[in-house]
């Protein structure tokens, strides 16, 4: 069976990539993103790839009242969601359905642009790039965050490996693609190429409490591409994943609450002068 690597998320598996990855992984890493990026109140900043906006959330609290947001995500789906949920105390934020490629921003406008785990799944990279690059300002930035190798970050390369055995590896790819552009030499040299030559990157480890592995395992996978692989086997597979996974998570938990490591590339860069 075959599942798609693009997240192209319908409005359900949005609204729980929304409330399953979120809150528990994805939105802490988001705010370590906007974080490095170091927003100054009154700023501008665009949340590219932004899915239901974690980012851009956290950064319109960070550039206040006085700055201005923006969040950009192809997946129609996951700006819905954005759209749906509560504001929060900062700058308004604007929610666009747009590529990467074409962003809607007026060049050279925009002081911190956010790319938080997302340029791993663009097939056309470079435009992008070239793209987040027009619309910073000279003196801006351009934030990016992108997983190191799979094998640095247990919970995900355990889940990967036990989808791939007891399903397939086709399925598996659905979540193994998040971490399809992770060499840190891959990545100064693509960044280099379209003229974003300073760049600052460090690997950021933040260890992150898990709710209960047993019902949080399937809820994140229905959450990915590999849902729909998931659930067309039998139940007594996806129970053998989920207990695979449990069983191996167990070295990281202690009296009773089991925290993991993550591992992810942190990229600050700005154009060549």
């Amino acid at each position: 069976m075959t599942t798609s690597t693009k997240w192209q998320l319908a409005r359900a598996a949005a609204e729980r990539y929304q409330t399953v990855l979120t809150p528990v992984i994805l939105g802490p890493f988001a705010e370590a993103l906007v974080d490095f990026a170091d927003l100054q109140p009154g700023e501008t900043a665009v949340d590219v790839g932004c899915g239901t906006g974690a980012a851009a959330r956290y950064a319109a609290r960070l550039v206040g009242v006085a700055g201005q947001v923006a969040g950009v995500d192809v997946n129609a789906s996951m700006i819905e969601v954005a759209k749906s949920l509560p504001a929060v105390p900062g700058a308004a934020i604007s929610w666009h359905v747009a590529t990467a490629a074409e962003l809607p921003q007026v060049a050279q406008t925009v002081d911190a642009v956010l790319c938080a785990q997302v340029l791993q799944f663009m097939p056309e990279k470079q435009p992008a790039l070239v793209e987040m690059q027009r619309i910073v300002k000279p003196t801006g930035r351009v934030a990016i965050s992108l997983w190191t190798p799979i094998e640095d970050n247990p919970y995900f390369f355990t889940l990967v490996d036990a989808v791939a055995r007891h399903i397939g590896p086709e399925t598996a790819v659905g979540l193994q693609s998040a971490f399809a552009f992770s060499n840190p030499d891959d990545i100064r040299s693509l960044l280099q190429a379209v003229g974003l030559g300073q760049v600052e990157m460090v690997i950021a480890q933040l260890d992150l409490p898990m709710p209960e592995l047993s019902a949080f395992v399937p809820r994140h996978i229905r959450a990915t591409p590999m849902g729909a692989g998931f659930d067309k086997v039998a139940t007594a597979v996806q129970q053998a994943i989920v207990d695979e996974v449990c069983e191996k998570m167990a070295q990281f938990e202690t009296n009773g609450r089991t925290q993991i490591p993550f591992r992810s590339h942190m990229i600050l860069c700005k154009k060549e002068t």
